[in-house]
């Protein structure tokens, strides 16, 4: 409390070191089930999807946007007979905006997709008559619709008009906020006929993905489509989210080290300043072992306070740091990618503590070693 500036200094740099550590971990933990939780939704084993980018057509697929290019409605037929194929279930997905700026995300499906979506609980039944929508549980909070309720679709000009046939219980991703529709419906509206954005497969035998693979990409419209199987993209994503991890680990790391090497000088400092005092309580009769342990609490107290203070500031950040992650990251799922757990929160106040407990261990050995009458006759020594 002598030099509070110093001290509050050497406490945000703490605080900012552990910031850093609870972020990536935090970070770390959301997005990898994240990942696993918007595959588990999708309920496929294998994503086909038109030539291009296969980790953005995955998040078209999972979020809902338009798409830049299209399927043949034909290939659905060459890939149902594939080999291994339990069943393969077509979509047309197309997003407009309405009057008040939000997105509406239109899917065209027929009833194959119940057996891909076997997750969902749906009050109603599906869509199969011309004009009858299956909207998600946001959807219907948002517009008050029950089974059975005619309303406006959104953002759709001219103005249609269609009829809830059932609604999709709540799964906490993208489909509470889709509107599925009879495919030929969409296919009439959008103005694609005989097209489709992407194609849900399920296999027979999950563990004969790679046998799969390769023969819906050696079939005859094998040249003109992506085939995506699931498991390797998130694999093909989490390497590259490791590549992410490892940088700002390193960051974490250098930030740690300067921050304990801070602590460690600010301590040695506060040692120099009381060398007296440090003499006068040798001389009544204090140990070195006594000595030794209020130089170290000290610094473990300064880190303590720093790591507590790091986790709340992490906290009041982890809204800013999300949005900066989901602009950089190739695919990034729905839900809060920054999690706080009891875990990581307990596991960065004991990197606080280790961190003090090393920083200090220098600092209280010359404490401790310091001679009682050198240190009371100059009030100084050299460290």
């Amino acid at each position: 409390m002598r030099r509070k500036t110093r001290t509050t200094v050497t406490v945000v740099g703490v605080a900012v070191a552990i910031a850093a550590l609870f972020s990536l971990l935090a970070f770390e933990r959301g997005y990898e089930r994240g990942m696993h939780r918007e595959l588990e939704r999708l309920g496929a084993h294998i994503l086909v999807v038109p030539k291009g980018c296969p980790y953005d057509s995955a998040s078209i697929a999972l979020h809902g946007a338009s798409w830049p290019c299209y399927l043949k409605e034909s290939y659905l037929k060459t890939i149902k007979v594939a080999a291994g194929v339990e069943t393969a279930a077509p979509l047309l997905m197309n997003a407009v905006y309405d009057s008040s700026g939000g997105q509406a995300t239109y899917l065209g499906a027929d009833p194959s997709l119940l057996r891909i979506k076997r997750s969902w609980h749906i009050q109603g039944s599906f869509p199969t008559a011309t004009g009858d929508c299956l909207v998600g549980s946001g959807v219907a909070a948002k517009r008050g619709l029950r089974v059975g309720h005619e309303f406006c679709l959104p953002g759709l000009t001219p103005v249609v008009c269609g009829r809830v046939s059932g609604i999709i219980g709540e799964t906490q991703g993208a489909d509470d906020t889709f509107i599925y529709i009879p495919m030929k419906d969409a296919q009439r509206l959008f103005n694609r006929p005989a097209q489709l954005t992407h194609i849900l497969v399920r296999l027979k035998d999950p563990t004969a993905m790679e046998s799969a693979v390769a023969d819906l990409r050696g079939c005859g419209a094998g040249m003109d489509m992506n085939v995506v199987p699931m498991a390797h993209l998130f694999r093909t994503i989490q390497s590259l989210i490791n590549s992410t991890r490892l940088l700002l680990g390193c960051i974490a790391l250098v930030a740690l080290l300067i921050a304990g090497a801070g602590v460690s000088n600010t301590i040695l400092m506060s040692v120099v300043e009381r060398t007296r005092e440090i003499g006068v309580l040798r001389a009544v009769g204090a140990s070195r072992g006594s000595i030794f342990f209020l130089t170290w609490l000290e610094t473990v107290l300064v880190c303590a306070a720093g790591g507590a203070a790091g986790i709340l500031l992490a906290g009041a950040s982890s809204t800013g740091v999300e949005q900066w992650l989901r602009e950089r990251l190739p695919f990034a799922p729905s839900g809060t990618l920054v999690q706080f757990e009891p875990a990581i929160i307990l596991g960065c106040l004991m990197a606080a503590i280790v961190l003090g407990t090393i920083a200090g261990l220098i600092p209280a050995w010359r404490a401790a070693h310091l001679s009682p009458i050198e240190a009371m006759r100059t009030g100084r020594v050299g460290l």
